[in-house]
């Protein structure tokens, strides 16, 4: 049974038009986004991402060529391999912002389970190796495929979804598993392969001509494959049929759904599940589907349900799109979503801390029916909340997505049907990874009548940075499916993109509201919303230009404050008309200018202090006061009152080692905003740091900040000298006069009751700029300019091998104030251009490795070297070294870049831990935490600029 819910609120009474849960601004190189617990989701205005996992982003290298598989076939081809994106490439762009800035509210990967690990013959010719990179050829359903990452891989990228609102949506499969392969055939012993795994085409031939080799007649030696599972045209299986439900389609062998009675296990799962027992295989076994790798005496369509559910139940995985839907039998539908909807919900009540689990929709799930149009058919009656619309786009390019002329009756027919109607619903699309790419050249307006699309609509990856279309060979849908343009992004399109998914994610108005023309020149509309507890309303113009003036009596009233979203200007209705200045685009979107939720917060932001007592800055912007407490009670029941800027002293009355936790509430018309914060009195341990905390050097010196906390005396020594008493504060210059590789030793000491603090940094004199550059390549080159100067010609200047296995290097003599703009190669065409952004680097010695620039040679201790951009006077850092506790509030203070205005720099030793995690303050009160998700930093150097990291020195 169902729990049906249209949509879920975060707040019992909300008017969408009166606020608009996004800030954008409006320079195209920059944009903001701020979200709030008011934002609503619904699937009826659902904006799903469709990602192909291995083609949108490599986070791992480390997994690239898991069971073998190369990223260049045989041929030199890389059109059907395997190109590395993975789930931790997924986490890293939903960490940088990158979905929440695009206004996505669900994410669809490629199905996760594990594919068959060889290679088909590619497209009609056989002229490439095709490997199921897409996620269509499965061949376990209870593992990750490790080319994609682990189970903990795949959990992390799930729960960071549901940390910033996005529902995640697993593309599957139920009509078929994948091909036989070579490879699966030897490691699995199935089958009468004829040659062995390495077997490649020879002159004249192509990747189909392996079937030459392989016996498809010899029953005996395929019965131990899929058994009777599946239909398939070779001896000792069922044949295949000749209607949708029995043919075996594109020549897959097809899963006999029908089946009610169990036939046992396939042969090729309890081959494969038996070498698998030795536990060397547990971090990609889904834990939920382990107890479902046995023989349990079930049909195999009962076994792929459970399999598929296994899913929902261990990670929270919030929907289905299914793949070839009219080749199943329609109550398995039925079957699936029932058992992946009780699988949800079991997991919430499971794991009710866990991100997502206090939402209350149902899960979902949208069916591809090839053709299918924007029609109420038969698969809504049979588990389906949506079906993917083929008609927008067209199947031959020929749908109404490519013409304004067409939008009215479009958008009026699709808002007609689809929102008269709770139990139906479309995806729609632009582009497609089977069917066709928009024109690379309209994607401004594409995204405009994408966006603005009622019902749900999908987001083809690389539509909105404009990817190009690929190498195809002979199979021209691997076109469509390039690898994401990370190096080559349209930001102009982004931009658009980003603007336009926005409006569209903080309006429900815009897919599940009602449709009204208002006029046709500009072309203007309305769209309203109306539910017992959720008004929303908003009216677009496309086409505009210059200043426009706007009919919105039917929405909005005389004297209401209203804004273009695109531009950010406000106006003042009158005489039912408003007057905006349209953006080049031509796009003005329209919605009410009003109040948005309180906010609060404290300074510092909790943590521990080491001091009798702490003073706490209280904060609250939105509302008039706001109410705490520190004895554990609800603020909101009679807490304190208090005003933005309040400060109170807590910890007086506080043992060592214990702790208080200070709540914070505030209430408008808006909504409600809560927080709570906790203290932990420590020890006054003495401390004592250098800053920067040794590392190399160049020019005529270094010079360093000496720091003393909790200590009665502090001293430094210098290489083998006398104690020198210093105060916190105070500064040395090392290193006058000194020659190209001399060290200096600095040592700290620091005393009190509770013992003694040593530090020992070491500085290295250096010239110019050594670097090391990690890479398996057999002539790697570098590519680079000096500060304003010419590139080098491409492709650069060779380097030399290092005394490091693994590890090029190149000395470039290079001023100390000069900055080197990079990229590498191998000397033939494959590049390493930091994504398009190039790298920067600075004199001294530096390693670069997997994208990451840290300060010393390959063996020098892990640091993390922070360049931030800010207009604060007194910058400090709070951070956390791996899972280690928080500095203590308001951190460690930055330095003042001498090579970079406006920046603020600190290096900072990572010890035995992989990451740093980082928050900003002046020193005051004031915070940059990346909108409350932190920041988090590998080894290397990297540069904080208005919310964006970059690898490498400031780029100026």
């Amino acid at each position: 049974m169902y729990r049906t819910v249209t949509f879920f609120m975060l707040s019992i009474i909300m008017l969408l038009s009166t606020f608009a849960p996004y800030s954008v601004n409006a320079d195209e190189d920059t944009i903001d986004v701020t979200r709030t617990e008011n934002d609503t989701f619904s699937w009826d205005n659902a904006t799903v991402y469709f990602a192909m996992t291995d083609r949108f982003l490599d986070g791992d290298p480390t997994n690239n060529n898991s069971y073998g598989r190369p990223q260049e076939d045989a041929w030199g081809q890389n059109i059907g391999t395997f190109h590395g994106g993975d789930f931790q490439g997924l986490t890293d762009k939903l960490n940088d912002g990158y979905f929440t800035d695009l206004g996505i509210n669900s994410i669809w990967i490629s199905a996760p389970y594990e594919q068959v690990h060889g290679w088909v013959g590619g497209g009609p010719d056989g002229d490439f190796a095709h490997y199921a990179f897409h996620g269509y050829y499965a061949l376990d359903y209870t593992m990750t495929d490790q080319n994609w990452g682990t189970v903990e891989d795949m959990r992390e990228f799930v729960d960071t979804a549901h940390e910033n609102g996005i529902r995640v949506v697993l593309d599957v499969v139920m009509n078929h598993p994948g091909y036989n392969t070579l490879q699966d055939m030897h490691e699995y012993g199935f089958g009468n392969p004829g040659v062995s795994t390495n077997w490649t085409p020879s002159s004249g031939q192509s990747w189909h001509d392996v079937h030459n080799y392989i016996n498809y007649n010899d029953a005996d030696a395929w019965r131990s494959w899929w058994g009777q599972w599946v239909r398939a045209g070779i001896a000792g299986y069922p044949s295949c049929g000749n209607n949708d439900r029995t043919q075996c389609l594109a020549g897959l062998p097809d899963f006999r759904t029908e089946l009610t009675n169990s036939i046992g296990l396939p042969p090729l799962l309890e081959t494969k599940w038996e070498m698998e027992r030795d536990g060397s295989y547990d971090e990609w076994i889904v834990p939920a589907a382990d107890d479902l790798r046995a023989d349990l005496n079930m049909a195999p369509a009962d076994y792929i349900v459970e399999w598929l559910s296994a899913w929902v139940a261990e990670f929270g995985i919030d929907g289905f799109r299914v793949d070839t839907a009219k080749h199943v039998e329609l109550q398995r539908w039925d079957q699936l979503k029932e058992s992946a909807n009780d699988a949800l919900w079991t997991w919430r009540e499971e794991n009710p801390d866990a991100p997502g689990a206090d939402w209350t929709d149902d899960f979902w799930m949208t069916a591809e029916v090839w053709g299918h149009g924007v029609g109420r058919s038969e698969y809504f009656d049979h588990g389906f909340d949506s079906v993917i619309n083929f008609t927008f786009q067209g199947e031959n390019g020929n749908g109404p997505a490519y013409n304004l002329a067409t939008m009215e009756s479009t958008f009026s027919r699709y808002a007609n049907a689809i929102n008269s109607d709770p139990g139906f619903n479309v995806l729609s699309y632009l582009s497609q990874h089977d069917t066709h790419l928009f024109p690379r050249d309209n994607l401004i307006d594409g995204g405009t009548y994408l966006m603005l699309l009622p019902g749900g609509v999908q987001v083809f990856y690389g539509d909105e940075t404009a990817r190009p279309y690929g190498p195809t060979g002979s199979d021209p849908d691997q076109g469509t499916r390039s690898s994401m343009n990370w190096d080559q992004v349209n930001e102009s399109v982004l931009h658009h993109w980003q603007i336009m998914g926005q409006f569209r994610n903080s309006h429900i108005a815009i897919g599940a509201g009602e449709h009204e023309q208002i006029g046709s020149s500009p072309y203007t509309f309305s769209r309203t919303y109306q539910d017992d507890d959720l008004e929303d309303s908003v009216v677009v113009a496309i086409g505009a230009s210059g200043a426009t003036t706007i009919d919105v009596s039917s929405v909005f009233s005389d004297g209401q404050t209203v804004r273009d979203f695109y531009t950010k200007e406000t106006a003042v209705v009158s005489n039912g008309e408003v007057t905006f200045q349209a953006h080049d685009y031509g796009v003005i979107l329209i919605e009410r200018a009003g109040e948005a939720p309180p906010t609060v917060a404290a300074s510092p932001q909790g943590g521990e202090f080491d001091e009798e007592s702490l003073e706490v800055t209280l904060h609250v912007s939105g509302a008039e006061s706001g109410m705490y407490t520190l004895d554990g009670s609800n603020p909101a029941d009679g807490g304190m009152v208090y005003e933005d800027g309040d400060v109170i002293t807590i910890g007086e009355d506080l043992a060592v080692d214990e702790s208080v936790t200070l709540q914070l509430y505030a209430e408008n018309d808006a909504g409600e905003a809560e927080a709570d914060y906790t203290f932990t009195k420590t020890p006054p341990y003495p401390s004592v740091a250098a800053d920067p905390p040794g590392g190399t050097f160049t020019g005529d010196g270094v010079e360093v900040t000496l720091s003393a906390r909790n200590v009665e005396e502090a001293s430094y020594v210098l290489n083998d000298n006398e104690a020198v008493v210093y105060e916190n504060g105070d500064t040395l210059l090392l290193g006058e006069g000194a020659d190209m590789g001399d060290v200096i030793t600095l040592t700290l000491t620091g005393e009190n009751e509770y013992g003694t603090a040593e530090e020992t940094y070491e500085f290295t004199k250096a010239e110019g700029l050594t670097l090391y550059y990690r890479t398996d390549w057999s002539q790697p080159h570098i590519h680079y300019a000096i500060d304003d100067g010419s590139w080098t010609d491409s492709p650069g200047v060779a380097m030399e091998p290092s005394p490091f296995e693994g590890y090029a290097m190149i000395t470039l003599d290079i001023d100390e104030q000069s900055r080197v703009t990079a990229a590498f190669n191998n000397g033939s065409g494959q590049w390493d251009n930091n994504q398009g952004q190039d790298y920067h680097i600075t004199s001294g010695v530096f390693t670069l490795e997997d994208g990451q620039i840290r300060e010393g040679d390959p063996e020098s201790p892990a640091t993390v070297t922070l360049y931030y951009y800010t207009n604060w006077s007194n910058p400090h850092i709070h951070y956390a070294i791996g899972s280690g506790n928080w500095t203590t509030l308001p951190g460690k203070a930055l330095t003042a870049s001498s090579k970079y205005p406006d920046y603020y720099e600190v290096t900072i030793p990572l010890e035995d831990a992989d990451t740093l995690t980082a928050a900003f303050n002046n020193g005051g009160g004031s915070w940059d935490n990346n909108q409350g998700r932190d920041y988090s930093f590998k080894q290397g150097i990297h540069t904080v600029r208005n919310g964006r990291i970059t690898a490498g020195v400031p780029r100026q």
